[in-house]
């Protein structure tokens, strides 16, 4: 497999950390905030609405200024978003942080497809595929083992500030390390 093969892979697998350490306390921090768990679920449709609105526009933008441009600006609008969380302590706080999050997420998914499309060869995208996908499952689920252990042991706080660095990094990876095909 190629270079850009890998370098995908390791991007998925800090994004799976990401997310996957915030995955499973997500709604137990948002439902202390607001105190009502149907806040919550609104909250976390209305992220995923966003982010199903805004990928045509953003997968439109990647083709104009670069996949890797576009992945990276979201990413680090995304790790802004979860670097935040501990400092919103009203609903209002939380929608801002939510929608900063699903704009960043936005840009990042249809830019890291276009990469994935790119980068992988006829004859051999099944495999490359499936280790880019596999790395993000095995390494989501590892993640949300321990994510309520580093919660119980660390508080919300460090959870947060590691997901968003893991977030960040893989911005950085694809901002400074894959070529644009």
């Amino acid at each position: 497999m190629r270079r850009d093969v890998y370098l995908l892979a390791l991007v998925q697998i800090f994004v799976a950390l990401s997310m996957g350490i915030v995955g499973p306390i997500y709604s137990i921090y948002f439902e202390r905030i607001s105190g009502n768990i149907k806040d919550v679920g609104v909250l976390v449709g209305i992220y995923w609405i966003i982010i199903g609105i805004m990928e045509i526009p953003f997968g439109i933008l990647c083709d104009k200024i670069g996949k890797g441009k576009v992945f990276t600006i979201g990413g680090i609008l995304t790790s802004i978003s979860i670097f935040l969380y501990p400092f919103a302590s009203k609903l209002y706080q939380l929608v801002i942080t939510q929608l900063i999050g699903a704009i960043g997420y936005a840009m990042q998914l249809p830019s890291f497809y276009a990469l994935l499309a790119e980068i992988t060869r006829k004859g051999r995208r099944g495999l490359e595929i499936g280790v880019i996908d596999s790395s993000w499952n095995i390494f989501y689920g590892l993640a949300s083992i321990f994510s309520t252990i580093l919660v119980a042991t660390f508080g919300f706080s460090l959870v947060f500030s590691l997901a968003s660095f893991l977030h960040l990094s893989s911005s950085i990876i694809v901002g400074k390390r894959m070529k644009e095909v």
